[in-house]
């Protein structure tokens, strides 16, 4: 067994031991003024280096709080000007909603759009009024650009309505002045985002223009609903299908996408031709 280098650690860490004790009492009874000297004069040789990193680490904690404070701050500043972007356009919406339900001469109901905490098809809106305001089902809803769609189902504080994206709607159109009538109908084998629409039935001899405007003609049509006469769908974008000498149908972009309305109106007086009278609504 060899103890000597044993013996020679443990007598080294003894004397070490004695020496830093020798060395705190002398701190101790040391006079202030030589304790000061002392003390500088550690700080500045041997304990410098680790006082500078201390520094340096205490600096980046505060650059970094700072850093989190000012990513919190611009992150506020973003979801604020979001939230003020989406409030000026709902405000609008209501402005223009309110400014077409001023120059309707039927009787009708203005109703907000409810956000759906449930999943939906997509085709749908949920509407903040019901028969208790004498909305019923087949009621026309349209927007201050123009169609919406119909009422399918009422409870007496709400309503759900079929806008125009749906598969199964239908309504009578036509184009400005009534020169050429069709059936609209969503784009077939197209999901909710595609968001175009056909006008079907377009006699072959009938050539439309890309940006005719088309309108509902007043005819029965679709779901048994009738809408009144000149309520603005969209305009013609190009030809989508033709039967060679028979019909054609036309690619329709609609004046109003269902996804950002926020107020509508529903009418309550649905049919007859009076939009005919009050066209600069839509202009």
């Amino acid at each position: 067994m060899t103890r000597g280098p044993e013996k020679y650690s443990s007598r080294r860490d003894t004397l070490i031991f004695a020496a830093c004790l020798l060395l705190s009492l002398a701190a101790r009874i040391m006079p202030e003024a030589w304790q000061a000297g002392l003390a500088d004069g550690l700080r500045q040789s041997f304990l410098g280096p680790f006082l500078a990193i201390q520094r340096q680490t205490e600096e980046l904690k505060t650059y970094r709080a700072r850093l989190s404070q000012v990513i919190a701050e611009r992150d506020s500043a973003v979801v604020a000007r979001e939230l003020l972007e989406q409030l000026r356009e709902e405000n609008a919406q209501l402005r223009a909603a309110l400014q077409l339900s001023a120059r309707l001469p039927v009787r009708h109901v203005s109703a907000e759009v409810l956000h759906q905490a449930l999943p939906t098809d997509g085709y749908t809106l949920l509407l903040a009024a019901g028969s208790n305001r004498g909305i019923r089902p087949l009621s026309p809803v349209i927007a201050p650009g123009g169609l919406v769609g119909l009422v399918r189902s009422v409870t007496p504080n709400t309503s759900v309505v079929v806008t125009w994206a749906h598969p199964d709607f239908r309504a009578s159109a036509m184009t400005e002045g009534g020169e050429v009538y069709g059936i609209v109908a969503p784009r077939s084998g197209e999901g909710p985002t595609e968001m175009l629409l056909e006008l079907r039935g377009v006699p072959y001899t009938e050539k439309l223009e890309p940006g005719t405007r088309v309108y509902t003609s007043g005819l029965a049509a679709g779901q048994g609903g009738v809408f009144p006469r000149g309520i603005p769908i969209g305009s013609v974008l190009a030809v989508g299908e033709e039967l060679e000498g028979w019909a054609r149908t036309y690619l329709v972009l609609p004046r109003v996408h269902p996804a950002a309305v926020s107020h509508v109106v529903v009418l309550l007086d649905g049919a007859g031709d009076w939009f005919a009278e009050t066209q600069e609504w839509v202009r």
